[in-house]
């Protein structure tokens, strides 16, 4: 084999392996890419064009026991009167805005990741949570849903009588 055909095959390789990287990344994180629009102040022009993308990730986490469905989103730089967290049938949906601080000096940019504007998040949610009983805290940057299962559909032992 020649030296240009095992450099194609390594090529090759090499880029089945960064799709196949690609695919597994957009299969585990696309619910967590999330679009971040234009909020009415920065509409005006206030927020220059080089910061912050027009998407985002708010990553989460859903755990699930016998009582409970608990839900962790990461949304760092916000307050908790920046969300509104609403259950529509099987999805929780968080909307907020995430504010642009004017503190810096625009020529000093050089990356700008951060996303700002409003945005909506929506996670699928197992049946039988109860709507009516949800706890909702914001601390150090993660936003916390905790949602109790209703009671028709919590496990329970049955007693065989003889």
């Amino acid at each position: 084999m020649s030296t240009l055909e095992e450099l194609r095959g390594g090529l090759g390789r090499l880029w089945d392996s960064v799709t196949e990287g690609w695919r597994y990344l957009a299969s585990r994180a696309s619910g967590a890419l999330t679009r971040f629009k234009p909020a009415k102040s920065e509409e005006q022009g206030q927020v220059p064009e080089v910061i912050g993308s027009g998407w985002g990730l708010l990553t989460a986490e859903l755990y699930e026991d016998d009582e409970h469905v608990e839900v962790r989103l990461e949304a760092p730089g916000m307050e908790a009167e920046d969300f509104d967290v609403s259950i529509y049938d099987d999805m929780l949906v968080v909307r907020g805005e995430k504010r642009y601080q004017q503190e810096r000096n625009m020529d000093g940019y050089r990356i700008a990741e951060c996303a700002y504007g409003a945005f909506e998040r929506a996670i699928p949610l197992p049946e039988g949570v109860d709507a009516d009983h949800v706890e909702a805290k914001y601390r150090r940057g993660v936003l916390n849903i905790k949602m109790p299962k209703a009671a028709v559909n919590k496990p329970r032992r049955i007693e065989i009588k003889g």
